[in-house]
């Protein structure tokens, strides 16, 4: 028998999993720093509503179930639409979620069956200033990760769109799909791709170049008032208010930016560490996806790759449990419970011998879990105190249990 997690799927245990908690942790405070309240659905959705979204890609890789009536979510969006739909929520509503996803696909480096989505939306603000809000949010929780201010990547759909008509009118799609390639492919490749569709080769050449030329944020804006002046104006309004937040977000209009999902309406952009860390987090205007679901509203959102994010993050020292109460002797061991109870009470993480082991034994659990220990024996019982010891210098004193307990606390 095989005792195996089931392909595509992960154990994490203590040690990786402490990093994950710290880490998702971290994100959710900094959401919740910015006004967004965390929300959960079930793992299943009906077959009914996950199909309203998805393509046939995504209807290939659903994990059904009860007959094929039921489905595992492949994503945290679909559910915030089907809940929105139903629900009377205070405008602009604010929402963040942190949950598994699942998607039935082969697995592969950097693509598992099941993995981890940090999504923040905010439903009902046609303003760009839910833009900005989000991606400052972003950048923030990507910081408090330890990792740098990353850099930003502007454009916007209305733009693209107008670009790929442009280029060659009814075949709009196959053009945004091969521009979405172009970072992985290479130009020449992209060009070679434009050609296969209809597109001039010299022209293709043309507009990479354009889309891809080293002008600033002015000279692009000044290009996108050609193509959409209600999106230029738009992300113009992102760059203005985006600094007001912190001067460490750095934004570059990059009109080569597509973004896969096809319901993007508005802006969308992409959070980046660099071409060694690549996309960290990405997102945009989706205003009409509710309407599938009967609902009107304006929506915008944004996804951490928190996956990706973890895979990045450095081993980093995380806190041992506080206390190991160890017995002196067999008979103490009340005490030692009296004691760890004490320490609970007063927010200390404290743990007891489970196993019947002599004192020698317990110090040594206690070394690989704790960084102190407090021990009881006959001396500490008659003196109502507990002798503790730092495991990584070896000093001990004889303290009173709050004492010990400040002691700890730092």
């Amino acid at each position: 028998m095989d005792f195996t997690a089931p392909k595509g799927m992960r154990d994490f245990l203590p040690a990786e999993m402490q990093k994950r908690q710290w880490a998702m942790g971290r994100i959710g405070g900094v959401y919740q720093k910015f006004g967004f309240l965390p929300m959960e659905t079930p793992a299943l959705e009906t077959v009914e509503v996950l199909e309203k979204k998805c393509g046939e890609e995504i209807r290939g890789q659903l994990f059904r179930v009860d007959d094929g009536r039921l489905a595992l979510r492949f994503d945290l969006t679909v559910p915030l639409a089907r809940v929105s739909s139903s629900s009377m929520f205070k405008k602009p509503f604010k929402r963040y979620c942190i949950a598994p996803v699942w998607r039935r696909e082969e697995p592969q480096k950097g693509r598992l069956r099941e993995f981890y989505q940090a999504d923040a939306d905010i439903i009902g603000c046609p303003s760009v200033r839910a833009e900005a809000e989000l991606i400052a949010c972003a950048s923030e929780a990507i910081q408090e990760l330890g990792f740098p201010a990353p850099v930003v990547r502007l454009n916007d759909r209305r733009i693209i769109s107008a670009i790929a008509s442009r280029l060659i009118s009814g075949k709009e799609g196959e053009v945004l799909r091969i521009f979405d390639k172009r970072e992985k492919i290479g130009d020449a490749a992209c060009v070679e791709m434009l050609e296969g569709v209809g597109v001039k080769k010299e022209a293709a050449k043309k507009l990479l170049s354009e889309l891809t030329g080293s002008s600033g944020n002015e000279s692009r804006l000044k290009l996108a008032e050609i193509y959409s002046k209600e999106a230029a104006q738009d992300l113009k309004e992102i760059l203005d208010l985006l600094p007001e937040y912190s001067k460490a977000i750095k934004v570059e209009l990059d009109f080569s930016l597509v973004r896969g999902l096809d319901y993007y309406t508005g802006p969308i952009f992409e959070l980046s560490l660099g071409k060694e860390m690549g996309s960290v987090a990405g997102g945009g205007r989706y205003d009409g996806l509710l309407s599938m679901y009967g609902q009107g509203d304006s929506a915008v959102g944004i996804s951490l790759g928190i996956e990706r994010l973890l895979a990045l993050m450095k081993e980093r020292e995380f806190e041992k449990q506080g206390v190991f109460v160890a017995n002196a002797k067999e008979g103490f061991y009340g005490s030692a419970l009296s004691v760890a109870a004490a320490f609970r009470k007063g927010g200390i993480s404290a743990l007891t011998d489970l196993n019947c082991r002599n004192l020698k034994k317990q110090v040594e659990n206690a070394a690989g879990s704790c960084e102190w220990i407090a021990i009881v024996g006959e001396r500490e019982i008659k003196a109502a105190k507990v002798t503790l010891r730092n495991l990584k210098t070896g000093k001990e004193e004889l303290l009173s249990i709050e004492d010990a307990a400040r002691k700890i606390m730092g």
